[in-house]
C-alpha cells in the first residue's frame, strides 16, 4: 500500500482498481467489433480465393503432365513417305510444324521454301526467295 501526501487508500479502493490493473475484460466499442468482423470476413475470403487459385494451378500442372504426349504427329500411327526435292537442291534447313515439313533448299534457281505434308509426302506449296 502506497501513501501519497498523507492520503491513505483503503483495501476497498485496491479491490475496485485491481481488475483494471490485472487486465480484466474491458467492454468493446460496437464500431470496433464491427470492424473486426469485416476484417475477419475479408481474411477468410482472401484465403479461400488464394486456396482455390493454388488448387487451379496445381490441377493445370497435373493435367498437362498427364496429357503431355497425347497429341501431335508422334502420337498418330507410324507413317512412311518419300519427299522429292528438285534436282541439284541442297537442304539448308528444315522444320516440322504439326503434320507439315518445311524445307529450305538452295538450287540452281535460287533459294526456296518447300512445304510438304508428312503423312502423304505431297508437296503443299513453294515459296521462291528472290533478292532484289
Amino acid at each position: 500500500m502506497f501513501v501519497f501526501s498523507g492520503d491513505e487508500r483503503d483495501e476497498d479502493d485496491e479491490r475496485r482498481e485491481a481488475p483494471a490493473v490485472r487486465g480484466a475484460e474491458i467492454p468493446h466499442d460496437p464500431a470496433l467489433e464491427a470492424m473486426q468482423a469485416k476484417l475477419r470476413r475479408f481474411v477468410i475470403v482472401s484465403m479461400a480465393t488464394l486456396g482455390i487459385g493454388l488448387l487451379a494451378v496445381l490441377f493445370a500442372i497435373a493435367w498437362r503432365a498427364v496429357n503431355s504426349g497425347k497429341d501431335g504427329a508422334a502420337a498418330g500411327a507410324p507413317f512412311s513417305s518419300v519427299i522429292e526435292l528438285p534436282a541439284g537442291a541442297r537442304i539448308l534447313g528444315e522444320t516440322i510444324d504439326g503434320g507439315r515439313l518445311v524445307v529450305t533448299v538452295e538450287g540452281p534457281e535460287g533459294r526456296s521454301v518447300l512445304v510438304y505434308d508428312l503423312a502423304t509426302g505431297a508437296r503443299l506449296g513453294e515459296a521462291r526467295l528472290v533478292a532484289r
